[in-house]
């Protein structure tokens, strides 16, 4: 198999750079099951960093692109790198092959860990747009809580500990205050971390991470033989061959 991972925000034009993308894929492709080949990219017209509804949908043209040239470049599958799930929907209207958003998949995952859950953000500014995004996977009523950390994208690696304290800390309230039975990270940079154990033997819960949710998804979603249905993301009828008989 071969996969995509698509960020969809211009992180190589940032002081991680190119180092920090190729990191990511070195983490990806430990974590895939054999005969899986990830491949990784960014977006470089998106923003620096998605931590607001207006920088996902400035992100979303870019990483159509990426997503249709991953199809013809032959990739089996490709995930949309942001917990945002930018033009994920969109993605899925445009090609064959599987296109997994982070968010989905986590919140499923967490779905069959308990009877509800609660996601750690990064800022404020995302609690109102992954509240939205729990609407439209349709697990809503299993959101107990979404709460933020206080710490921008960009740097959360730049104090682990912190960071990792923060999640903690919030985690702790999320169970104790809002009844969440599991945790979802809710940023692909916090996934990156790779924190998720610590955080769940602090907690006491079960902590989704979304890098491997979404990674496993993918697998397993192509490994299954599946792919998304056409009748729920149809082909833009505009972009649809016309045949002359």
């Amino acid at each position: 198999m071969r996969l995509l991972y698509i960020l969809p925000g211009s992180l190589s034009r940032t002081e991680l750079g190119v180092r920090e993308i190729e990191r990511r894929r070195g983490i990806l492709q430990r974590l895939a099951a054999p005969g899986t080949e990830v491949g990784i990219t960014d977006v470089p017209d998106g923003p620096t960093s998605i931590e607001s509804a207006y920088e996902e949908y400035l992100s979303v043209p870019g990483t159509l692109q990426r997503v249709q040239a991953a199809e013809r470049d032959g990739y089996d599958a490709a995930i949309v790198g942001c917990f945002g799930d930018p033009g994920v929907d969109a993605a899925r209207e445009l090609v064959e092959m599987c296109v997994v958003g982070p968010a989905e998949a986590s919140m499923l995952f967490a779905c069959t860990l308990g009877h509800s859950f609660s996601v750690i953000t990064v800022l404020e500014s995302v609690v109102a747009p992954l509240r939205h995004l729990a609407h439209r996977i349709g697990v809503a009523q299993k959101v107990a809580s979404v709460r933020g950390v206080d710490i921008p994208v960009l740097d959360l690696g730049k104090d682990r500990a912190r960071s990792v304290g923060r999640m903690v800390a919030l985690g702790r309230r999320a169970v104790d205050e809002d009844g969440a039975d599991a945790l979802v990270l809710g940023c692909m940079s916090m996934g990156f971390l790779q924190a998720h154990e610590e955080i769940a033997a602090e907690t006491g819960v079960p902590v989704v991470n979304p890098v491997y949710a979404a990674l496993k998804m993918a697998e397993a979603l192509h490994g299954a033989g599946l792919r998304h249905s056409k009748r729920a993301y149809p082909v833009p009828p505009k972009l649809r061959t016309v045949h002359v008989g």
